[in-house]
């Protein structure tokens, strides 16, 4: 075997173990934050609803830097994102890094294609005293022809100890997105 084909074959073996990874925190983080969703219009959702066919437009998808799917689908009128939904890999103060799905719902469309919507600071308490501090935003903004959007998001979470104390901060920073039709 030539070395050429050796490094493809780790290369490969190593891009699936971290998709691997990445996947099972992913699920594990969606069952703990399901509960994690703000009542405001426009709706932060991390696990969104599935839209109807009436409601049906054009959906845009890409990749982010962090190596996340990104969908964005829009009504027909291309007036209001219908839901929106990617992976955030949130780096943490304590040395763990997290990943979690985020999604939203119902963002108006301005005529000129921008749009932006931000939940937070929301604390979730826990039984045990502890609580959980979240925040996030969306921004970004179509462009001329409708084929493509690019934007940035954000989401933060704080973990509080029963004291109120902070026991570890976990952020995405900005990250910068793209999708097209």
């Amino acid at each position: 075997m030539s070395l050429e084909l050796v490094v493809s074959r780790r290369r490969r073996t190593a891009a699936r173990a971290r998709w691997l990874r990445r996947a099972g925190v992913l699920a594990v983080v969606m069952l703990v934050c399901t509960p994690f969703i703000a009542a405001a219009k426009p709706r932060h959702d991390p696990t969104p609803a599935r839209s109807s066919a009436a409601a049906a437009g054009a959906v845009y998808g890409g990749v982010t830097p962090q190596e996340y799917g990104l969908m964005v689908e829009v009504n027909r009128s291309g007036r209001r994102i219908v839901r929106m939904a990617t992976g955030l890999a949130l780096d943490c103060t304590s040395g763990q890094d997290i990943s979690v799905p985020d999604g939203w719902t119902k963002i108006p469309v301005s005529k000129n294609g921008r749009f932006s919507a931000r939940f937070g600071p929301v604390t979730q308490p826990d039984d045990d005293g502890t609580s959980v501090e979240l925040e996030g935003s969306v921004a970004g903004k179509f462009n001329k022809s409708r084929t493509s959007v690019a934007g940035t998001w954000t989401f933060k979470v704080i973990f509080h100890d029963a004291a109120g104390a902070v026991r570890d901060t976990c952020d995405s920073g900005t990250v910068n997105w793209r999708a097209k039709q």
